[in-house]
């Protein structure tokens, strides 16, 4: 075989692959792009009439946005999110510490074990701890939601932080020792900053898991002015109709916050995801 057929089937390949990727992007975007699309139909215009709108509008936006309900759910949401994200990743760091540098029996048994809080069925739970939020007075507020999403996502930022504290020397602690810092010192003043990316975008994919949230958002909170954006969105649908315009300009706007945050710490999270896997 001729030298010159290998760059080109090298070029042929990147192309081929390049394409790919661009088919699979735009298959993922269609519905997203079709959802946008129908957001700005109008609410009298039958939905089953077209694929797209004969007219468009912004008044599902506007009614949306003016909905004191709806705004106020989407700053709960981020309240709650916020704090099971920050606790999820605390927690997670200490713990990915120990199992990272200690050794002990069944380790490996601990961490899958720690899985299996993922595979249990979350409805069981959620009857479970709603009758201990109604005997600890703490019904209807953020704190089992917290708390609740918090513990629900620590397997992730575990196992995700665990590989980052794999991949540093453990001689980084040991010269921050020496000048008289504590193990808890190096971990933050030494450790924390060097793996920043990847505590970043473990917080990020928390924050992402626990803003979609909707069956213990339904189940802790009864307050209209507590309500989680899962669960104003989920008011569109009703016993005998569906206002699908409504539900798809909800979906759009609790998508915003989402977006925004991923184009700001896209940096963090694609080197935090590197450093994660890298050993």
């Amino acid at each position: 075989m001729s030298m010159g057929h290998i760059p080109r089937r090298g070029a042929a390949l990147r192309i081929a692959g390049n394409l790919g990727v661009i088919a699979i992007t735009t298959l993922w975007l269609l519905p997203i792009a079709w959802m946008f699309v129908n957001s700005f139909r109008p609410e009298s215009e039958t939905f089953y009439s077209g694929i797209f709108p004969a007219a468009f509008t912004t008044a599902n936006y506007l009614k949306a946005l003016t909905n004191p309900t709806v705004v106020g759910s989407f700053r709960n949401s981020l309240i709650m999110a916020g704090a099971a994200a920050g606790l999820s990743v605390v927690v997670g760091t200490l713990a990915a510490y120990g199992f990272s540098r200690y050794r002990m029996r069944a380790q490996g048994s601990l961490q899958v074990m720690l899985l299996v809080i993922k595979l249990f069925p979350v409805i069981l739970l959620a009857i479970a701890l709603f009758r201990v939020a109604g005997y600890l007075k703490v019904y209807d507020t953020y704190v089992p939601l917290i708390l609740v999403n918090g513990v629900i996502n620590l397997p992730f930022a575990i196992w995700n932080l665990k590989t980052t504290f794999d991949a540093l020397p453990v001689e980084l602690e040991e010269a921050s020792w020496m000048d008289g810092l504590t193990r808890l010192g190096g971990i933050v003043r030494i450790l924390i900053p060097l793996m920043m990316p990847s505590v970043l975008a473990t917080m990020a994919f928390v924050f992402l898991l626990c803003w979609n949230e909707y069956l213990f958002a339904v189940t802790f909170i009864r307050s209209p002015e507590k309500m989680l954006m899962t669960v104003t969105m989920a008011n569109n649908i009703g016993q005998y109709h569906m206002n699908f315009v409504g539900l798809m300009a909800h979906a759009m706007l609790a998508s915003l916050p989402l977006l925004l945050l991923f184009l700001w710490m896209q940096r963090y999270i694609v080197s935090g995801l590197a450093g994660a896997v890298r050993r």
